[in-house]
């Protein structure tokens, strides 16, 4: 598979916040879709910074973080990951993982 600039992502680009997010999915995923959605909803209220990877363009970043299933939401400070979330919920967990 060609593998263009457009499809990837920078993934540290947020590497010097505080907080950010690492939002993994991929396109077929329908739970994904769903997730990407109340982590909008719930990232309206947070503002966090925020990165969208479609792991099947960073099968690295997959391999280097050991992702078992998607979606997956990595929250990450300075580079070091601080929590992973797989199960989604609803917008309130979110909220409170996320806080």
């Amino acid at each position: 598979m060609n593998v263009t600039s457009e499809q990837r992502v920078d993934i540290n680009e947020y590497i010097h916040e505080d907080k950010y997010l690492i939002f993994g999915y991929t396109p077929t995923c329908g739970t994904c879709k769903v997730s990407e959605r109340m982590l909008d909803i719930a990232n309206e209220i947070l503002k966090l910074p925020i990165t969208k990877i479609d792991l099947n363009f960073h099968p690295d970043f997959s391999q280097q973080y050991e992702i078992q299933s998607v979606p997956v939401l990595m929250v990450m400070s300075k580079g070091e990951e601080q929590k992973r979330i797989y199960a989604f919920q609803s917008v309130p967990y979110l909220l409170e993982n996320l806080k």
